[in-house]
């Protein structure tokens, strides 16, 4: 019974030993407590950490699944990590690999050129051959749309179908959203140059944000943080100085099956742009989604995965 008894009190002073390690790593340490809240995360989804040489340098990614190949490309100062609830439900029965766009993420900076869109178009091309993936189905957010829409232009072989979780960049519309009328006074609600900054922009971004664990968004803030300068140079390069044609001009040549996803209550891009994005796009499905935002893969990602697993049936079921 003594034995009994001294094997509880151990493991009690144990367990309570790890939850005030736990507690002291939250506070004191949670960069590196967020890199294993991530890694956790991650592997609960069923998907593993990777890296890959091109030739805009070494990129990040996460794979995991098998079947057809789905990527997932994230936008303007996102990571592959804002994809990990979606791919979850994706895993079951495709091939999903998240990239990091090359100059983001986990990824190196660089030179501001290299930022452009046309430029962007190739490193994805670069990422995609390093990758040797073939056609597969791209589903992309934002300015990663953009990009993504660029390379099905002129690669449109490396397209089994295209999707646009979230608005795009490059859907000008008639009805200006908050954002146009944000940065027609000077503001850029989206370029973080301070800790507060990073927590405002989640009210552009989404109706309500789902939980993040605090580590992990102390890490992402302070990278941002750390970068101000940098990332306020590529919202320029990106959105002043890059010439190319718009995701508007380009989607009637783009014969892919396509999916528009985009949020009624998106403040980025106003949801009219659905429409006319939807009726420029030769072979596209079009759906509205509630109560999310600009990036629905993180406020809604259960009805993102269920509409996005859906196309993707019926993609199969046409080609068959």
């Amino acid at each position: 019974m003594r034995v009994v008894r001294f094997l509880g009190r151990a493991a009690l002073s144990a367990a309570g030993g790890l939850v005030i390690i736990g507690a002291v790593a939250w506070f004191a340490a949670p960069l590196l407590l967020a890199r294993a809240l991530i890694q956790a995360n991650n592997i609960s989804a069923g998907l593993s950490a990777r890296t890959i040489a091109t030739d805009t340098g070494v990129v990040h990614y996460l794979e995991g699944g098998t079947g057809e190949t789905v990527l997932l490309v994230h936008g303007i100062y996102a990571r592959k990590e804002h994809w990990v609830e979606v791919a979850r439900a994706l895993v079951k029965d495709y091939r999903v690999i998240a990239i990091d766009l090359p100059g983001f993420g986990d990824n190196a900076k660089l030179p501001e050129d290299q930022y452009l869109l046309n430029a962007q178009r190739d490193n994805l091309v670069s990422v995609m051959g390093a990758l040797d993936l073939g056609a597969v189905h791209v589903g992309a957010n934002s300015m990663g749309a953009y990009v993504a829409t660029l390379v099905a232009e002129q690669h449109p072989e490396m397209f089994k179908s295209l999707s646009y979780i979230g608005s795009p960049l490059g859907v000008p519309t008639l009805t200006p959203s908050d954002m146009d009328t944000a940065l027609a006074s000077g503001q850029r609600p989206l370029v973080v140059q301070t800790n507060d900054d990073f927590f405002a922009r989640n009210d552009w971004l989404a109706p309500i944000m789902p939980y993040v664990p605090g580590p992990i968004l102390k890490s992402w803030s302070a990278d941002e943080v750390a970068t101000a300068e940098h990332n306020s140079r590529i919202w320029d390069v990106v959105h002043t100085e890059s010439v190319a044609a718009t995701v508007l001009d380009i989607a009637p040549a783009l014969n892919m099956p396509s999916m528009v996803l985009w949020c009624a209550q998106d403040r980025i891009f106003h949801v009219s742009g659905a429409q006319l994005l939807g009726q420029a796009l030769p072979n596209a499905q079009v759906t509205t989604l509630d109560n999310c935002g600009h990036v629905p893969m993180l406020d809604q990602p259960k009805t993102v995965a269920s509409a996005y697993l859906a196309f993707l049936a019926s993609v199969a079921d046409a080609a068959d």
